[in-house]
């Protein structure tokens, strides 16, 4: 039977209770794909899914991009994404599955940020995007990281029994697997990618909770951004920057 995306759609909310944790995430993960391409003029960028909007956003208002594709499975987040930024007529909106799509030409970029955890076969989906991607283009993707210092915490304190195991919430947003730096890397290279740039996307050294209860300013939160990147093994996320091979 054929998943209902829809289904997900309260868990891009600001009521879900990690909404600010995806943020974070994402404001990190967009940054830096920002910094990779902003040099560059003329873009045909696809994106895998439009989730809160945050990367879309960041990536269709800041780069210089000539057509923008975005590939979404749930017709009531693209409604959403319509009503709230009415997008310009360089941006293409698909309403399909990752796993079905026939797309015509090649892309500059494509970023998968935060899906493969979600997906029944991530090196299905990595496969079949490789082949709409420039021979010298560039792939960008990321994933929530099992072995995060706030999990590896928990687990040493008792709290976390297994670190690769899923939470209601994670249930909740319709993840499927976790990764580590490990998996992740050899997922992307056995699918036909060289991997030129690991990443960590925010470091979380506490559970969100514990977190919370300390108020960071949005200075300290910077920071998490910041000093994270050059940590991607023990970061709340994982990114990698890679060519096809």
């Amino acid at each position: 039977m054929t998943e209902n995306l829809d289904a997900y759609k309260s868990a891009y909310t600001p009521q879900f209770p990690y909404h600010h944790d995806e943020e974070l995430l994402l404001q990190a993960y967009s940054g830096k794909i920002v910094s990779r391409l902003g040099n560059l003029r003329g873009l045909r960028l696809l994106s895998l899914g439009i989730g809160g909007q945050t990367v879309s956003a960041t990536l269709r208002t800041t780069l210089a991009i000539d057509e923008y594709h975005i590939v979404e499975g749930s017709g009531d987040i693209i409604a959403a994404y319509r009503e709230a930024t009415s997008p310009p007529g360089n941006v293409i909106i698909h309403h399909d599955r990752f796993e079905t799509i026939v797309l015509d030409g090649r892309f500059d970029a494509i970023e998968m940020g935060f899906v493969l955890e979600h997906v029944d076969d991530p090196a299905l989906v990595l496969r079949r995007f490789r082949q709409f991607l420039k021979a010298d283009g560039t792939l960008f993707t990321a994933v929530p990281n099992a072995r995060s210092l706030h999990r590896m915490l928990g687990h040493a304190a008792g709290m976390l029994t297994d670190l690769y195991a899923l939470s209601p919430s994670d249930r909740e947003l319709g993840h499927k697997r976790y990764f580590d730096a490990q998996t992740f890397e050899e997922t992307v290279s056995t699918a036909g990618y060289t991997v030129i740039q690991r990443d960590g996307l925010v470091l979380k050294p506490l559970a969100t909770a514990q977190l919370q209860s300390l108020d960071f300013p949005p200075a300290i939160e910077r920071a998490l951004i910041e000093v994270g990147y050059s940590l991607p093994d023990i970061c709340n996320g994982i990114m990698l920057t890679a060519k096809p091979a």
